[in-house]
């Protein structure tokens, strides 16, 4: 018996297809099929234009579906009832459909496409995409952290029953596989010196404070998009930064300009006794430009990569000392230091956590025989 139901109802759509010719209308408003001598199916509707609605549903998804489920009694003698939302086999209706361009309508809402152009309005929110841009208004803000719709599925159901969030509006503007440095920027990290030559110089009075000698820098950041791929993307990012390069020395010493070269000497007092500063820097301001392609990872941990170079101009330089009672002597000349750097720089993202940053200059601070030959490096996080 079960096998017989089984077929009997997978049969059903090629006989409604053919209904003129093997149903016999007994009403307006309601249909009979027979199979055979003791099987019947009654399909009963309100009105005729009711009965014509049958023809969006998708029957065969239907009886698929149906045919599994009879597929699941058990015995001969049991009776099986089972409820079926018709609503989810409605055929998805499309308009104004050729080749980039169409109208899509379904029960999960509309989808309209004309060119690099997509909205999609379902009970969710709008989606409205413009190439690589897009701009989301719905309750999920927190839903499209990737920038992508999860699963690719039209609607942004939470799978759940609530109404949380129901009534949050947002609007954020996403652009897929930017890179991240973009924008604003503000980097904080330290100074070291990456090579140091003394060239008669005693490297103790120039030596630094490891955690004093702080770089400090503000910048922005544009990029253009190279390529996208569906885990990753290649950029090219142009910045422009100011930075500060703060040299805290150790011990007592400041930094002097004599008429040939530099001198590090300690700060006395009028008798000639040797003053113990609480502080003692060289301040070099510069204005950077960088160069850096990346290569961003919209889902991943590590969120991009970057590598490159970058050109600064000095934009002057003082020295700045601190006495025991706070009095502060500031100095300001040129102190033969190189009016221009270069070097490279490496950075590494990390989603929800400070990126990383490395400056190396590949030429000295100061000039040539005027001072000691040395090389700043750069570390630190970038927010």
């Amino acid at each position: 018996m079960k096998t017989t139901l089984k077929t009997i109802t997978l049969c059903a759509l090629c006989v409604l297809g053919l209904f003129t010719a093997h149903a016999t209308p007994v009403k307006k408003d309601s249909l009979i099929v027979t199979f055979g001598d003791k099987t019947r199916m009654i399909i009963y509707s309100e009105d005729r234009k009711e009965l014509e609605k049958l023809m969006k549903y998708d029957l065969n998804s239907l009886l698929k579906d149906l045919g599994a489920r009879l597929d699941t009694m058990q015995g001969e003698t049991k009776i099986y009832f089972d409820d079926l939302d018709g609503r989810k086999y409605l055929k998805d209706t499309t308009e104004v459909g050729k080749d980039k361009n169409y109208v899509r309508i379904n029960l999960r809402g509309i989808r309209i496409k004309d060119g690099d152009t997509e909205v999609t309005i379902t009970t969710r929110g709008v989606d409205i995409k413009d190439g690589s841009d897009r701009v989301r208004v719905g309750k999920d803000r927190d839903r499209y952290e990737n920038d992508t719709i999860p699963n690719g599925r039209d609607d942004y159901d939470d799978d759940d029953d609530d109404d949380d969030d129901d009534k949050i509006a947002t609007i954020r503007r996403v652009r897929r596989y930017s890179s991240p440095r973009k924008g604003f920027t503000v980097a904080l990290g330290l100074n070291a010196y990456a090579q140091n030559e003394p060239l008669g110089f005693d490297v103790d009075s120039y030596d630094l404070r490891p955690f004093g000698s702080r770089y400090i820098a503000l910048g922005y950041v544009k990029s253009a998009t190279l390529a996208r791929g569906k885990n990753a993307g290649l950029h090219v990012d142009f910045g422009l930064d100011v930075a500060w390069n703060n040299l805290m020395f150790e011990g007592n010493n400041t930094v002097v300009k004599d008429a040939s070269e530099l001198d590090f000497a300690p700060v006395r007092n009028n008798e000639g006794r040797e003053l113990d500063l609480r502080k003692s820097k060289l301040v070099v301001p510069y204005v950077d430009f960088s160069l850096m392609p990346t290569v961003s990872f919209p889902n991943a941990i590590v969120s991009y990569i970057s590598a490159g170079g970058y050109i600064g101009y000095r934009l002057g330089g003082y020295t700045k000392t601190k006495l025991p009672d706070g009095k502060k002597d500031r100095i300001r000349s040129d102190y033969y230091l190189n009016d221009v750097r270069y070097g490279a720089a490496f950075e590494l993202g990390i989603r929800n956590f400070p990126d990383f940053f490395v400056h190396y200059d590949l030429n000295t601070l100061f000039q040539e025989s005027r001072g000691p030959q040395v090389r700043m490096i750069n570390f630190g996080i970038r927010f």
